[in-house]
């Protein structure tokens, strides 16, 4: 029976074969549609891929934003915190000293004390500032990447539901976008040169 199957469906290809060209002829399909028909679903494939290279753009752009600039951010925040935490539990430490006795022992620990506040007060603030520029740019960067993407995206969504070929390249062009043709390898930095 193993060996019947694979004859039976070879077999089967001239018939089904013959069926749509009998088909064809019963419904009045001819070369030149199926050739119109052939030209269209190219052109759908290419405009396909088009479109899939501007959304693979998208989620990359967006990715980008989430996965590294909010996290290097938040990153930044973290270290802020530590900061915060050991600044305070210096200036505590200090306070304490400077409320004691001012003798011949606690003189040197109340000078190491004032030195170590003051390095962790300077580092404090110093991540504050940081904290503050990259919050800064990242509200200014998360528009502008949010909102080129989106616009990116529904020009792109837009142009290839209305069929427009063109319009899609164009936004592509806009976005500096290229797709890698398929079966094609990317040059090499010394053939680019």
């Amino acid at each position: 029976m193993a060996q019947e199957s694979p004859k039976n469906s070879a077999a089967e290809i001239p018939v089904t074969s013959n069926g749509e060209v009998d088909d064809s002829r019963e419904h009045g399909f001819n070369r030149e549609e199926f050739g119109y028909n052939a030209d269209t679903q190219k052109l759908l494939a290419k405009n396909g891929e088009t479109l899939l290279g501007a959304i693979n753009f998208f989620i990359a752009s967006v990715n980008t934003l989430v996965n590294k600039t909010i996290e290097d951010t938040l990153m930044t925040v973290k270290q802020y915190e530590s900061a915060r935490i050991e600044y305070d539990a210096y200036r505590t430490d200090l306070e304490e000293l400077n409320l004691g006795p001012r003798d011949a022992n606690t003189l040197p620990k109340i000078e190491q004390s004032q030195h170590l506040f003051q390095a962790h007060k300077e580092k404090y603030d110093k991540m504050r500032s940081d904290v503050s520029v990259k919050l800064k740019f990242l509200e200014e960067n998360k528009v502008k990447v949010l909102h080129n993407q989106l616009v990116l995206f529904h020009n792109a969504i837009a142009a290839y539901f209305a069929g427009n070929q063109k319009q899609l390249e164009q936004t592509l062009k806009q976005f500096h976008i290229k797709l890698k043709t398929p079966g094609v390898d990317a040059p090499s930095w010394l053939e680019e040169q």
